[in-house]
Order: structure tokens, then sequence, then C-alpha cells
């Protein structure tokens, strides 16, 4: 009777392995906030967790059947699944050894900041350069201090972080698509006081619709698919935030995934705001240049006034000795 207890236990903790709950206070925003916001940081913790991967329910669903209801059989299942759980994960992740997801949600939620909202966004190859942001970023728990240097340290009045909970992929099994998944924690901060405007748990799942066959063998081989999948359930959950936040999500469809191929007339729009939000930064532009000069590019990308076929938007300063004036040239 007693080895069958623990026999019991030792499946129930192979069964719950993994399950953690987050324990975090939401916050909701207000519209009110937004008049408090002019210069914004997107940062992301320094850590961020391996990617999660459980797609082998299809293959060990006949052989657990099989086991029946003993424990001890079923227990076996478990373990066996749980390696083979850990080998995927363990492979994956060399996969996607130079994906870094904190970086790239950070770089879609600055590019999203800027063509739905009035905010005045910090370019995220700017904050690389600051050691003190970064070692902060190591604490998640901060004291008001902490938001006051980074603050100071760029030049911001709001903080918004990222923590990666959970992402990766899985495949529920027995006629269900698998998906691939990314939960976050998101944060906004006054720089000042270190007051918490707004924090949720968002997250977003995309299916990948194939053949089991098919997508094993292109997620274990082909490196650019699993990156691809990952990509779109990034891209899925900045959209939420935007979305969380109430800004008008219009220009949003702009950053499709083929917006360069549909639209290949016109400019790449992420990619000139980038530009154009690194003149701000770097005071070539003042603020109302560039909310005006950003306006003219949405209007371009869009196809209102572009040029033709062929031709490409760039950004200059006219004159060094007038650094607020810049010019759109072909």
């Amino acid at each position: 009777m007693l080895n069958k207890r623990y026999v019991c236990f030792v499946l129930s903790l192979i069964i719950f392995a993994g399950c953690q709950t987050t324990k975090i206070t939401q916050v909701p925003y207000k519209k009110e906030y937004s008049k408090y916001v002019n210069d914004m940081v997107i940062l992301h913790y320094a850590d961020s967790p391996v990617m999660g991967v459980n797609i082998r329910n299809d293959e060990m669903f006949i052989p657990t059947i099989m086991a029946g209801p003993a424990i001890i059989p079923q227990l076996f299942m478990r373990l066996a699944q749980h390696q083979a759980n850990q080998e995927d994960i363990a492979a994956l992740n060399e996969v996607i050894f130079d994906l870094n997801i904190g970086e790239e949600l950070c770089e879609k939620l600055n590019t999203k900041f800027q063509l739905c909202s009035y905010f005045h966004v910090i370019p995220q190859e700017s904050i690389t350069k600051s050691n003190v942001v970064w070692k902060l970023m190591e604490k998640k728990d901060k004291e008001p201090k902490d938001y006051e240097k980074i603050g100071a340290e760029l030049g911001v009045d709001t903080i918004l972080e990222i923590g990666i909970i959970s992402y990766g992929i899985k495949d529920p099994g027995i006629h269900s698509d698998p998906y691939a998944f990314l939960k976050i924690d998101v944060k906004m901060t006054t720089a000042s006081e270190g007051i918490v405007r707004w924090r949720d748990i968002v997250e977003a799942r995309k299916a990948i619709i194939m053949e089991k066959e098919e997508f094993l063998d292109f997620v274990f081989t082909v490196p650019d698919f699993l990156k691809e999948k990952l990509d779109e359930v990034t891209d899925a959950v900045s959209e939420q935030c935007i979305e969380k936040l109430g800004f008008d999500t219009n220009y949003t469809y702009l950053l499709d995934e083929d917006y360069i191929k549909k639209t290949s007339h016109k400019i790449n729009i992420e990619e000139k705001l980038s530009e154009l939000n690194v003149l701000r930064h770097e005071s070539l532009i003042t603020n109302s240049d560039y909310d005006e000069t950003k306006l003219d590019l949405i209007e371009q990308a869009k196809g209102r006034n572009s040029a033709g076929p062929e031709q490409e938007t760039k950004l200059s300063v006219t004159e060094k000795t007038n650094p607020g004036s810049i010019e759109l040239s072909n």
C-alpha cells in the first residue's frame, strides 16, 4: 500500500511539473494617464526562460491507451513523454539560439507605438549602449530610485518593462493543430516615482496548420520556419498590448508580414520610422518635426503621396545649422 501511495505521489509531481502560477497584480490603464507620457523607453528583463516544447502528444496517445489504468505502466509512459519533451526542448532551443524573444518583442512594440500613439519612444539600439540600464534590468522588483536612474540615463518620463513568462510551441494532439504561444508580463511605470500606470498579462497563440509529419520535419530541420512562427505570435502579442492601451490600430496593417512584397512601390514604414526616431533621439530634429514627418511617412506608406515605382523615400537633415529642418527626398 505504501509503495502505491509513493508511486501516486511521484506521478502527481510529473503531471504537474512545470506548472507555475503567475501571481501578478494587474493594473488597468486609464486614458487620462496618456497626458503624462511624452518620452518612453521599452525594456525587457535581462533574463529570459528557455523555449517550452510539447509536441509528442499524438505519438504518445496510443501507447498511453494501451498502458491501461495500471499505475506503474502509466508512470513509465509519463516518464518517457517527459524525457522526450526535455530532448525536444534542448534540440529546438539550440535551433533558435540566436533569437532573443525579448528584443524581438521590444522592437515590434517600438514601431507600433510610433505608428499608433503620440508617445516619443527611445530607439531600441540606443538602449544597448547603457550599462547602467542593463544592470538595473537584472532586477525585476525595482525601487523608485531605480526607475529614477533609468529615466535620468535615457531622458524619459515613462518606462515600459517586458517580462517573458513563457513561449514556445505545443501540439495538443488528436485532430488539433500545433501552435506557437507567447505569454508576457507588461508593466508601464513612471520614471519619477516608480508608480505603476498599467500592468497586465498578455498572451497569444498562432495556429500552425499543417500535417503532423510535415510539421515535425520542418520544426527540426528548418530554423527559419520556427523563427517565423515565433515572430508571428510575437507580433500578435505586441498588437494586443497596443489594443489594451486603447490606441487606434488602423496603421498597423502597414506592418503585415508581406507588406513590402505587396507594396514594393511604397516605402518601408518600419525602417523609415526607425531612422526618423534616431534623428529625433539625437536631437537632429525637434519633437514637432518628428510628429509631422511621421504622419507624412504614414500617408506615403498608404499610397496617398508616394512617389512612383522604384523610388524610395529618404530622410535627411537639410542644413547642419538648422537641425530642426528635415526633408523627404526620393
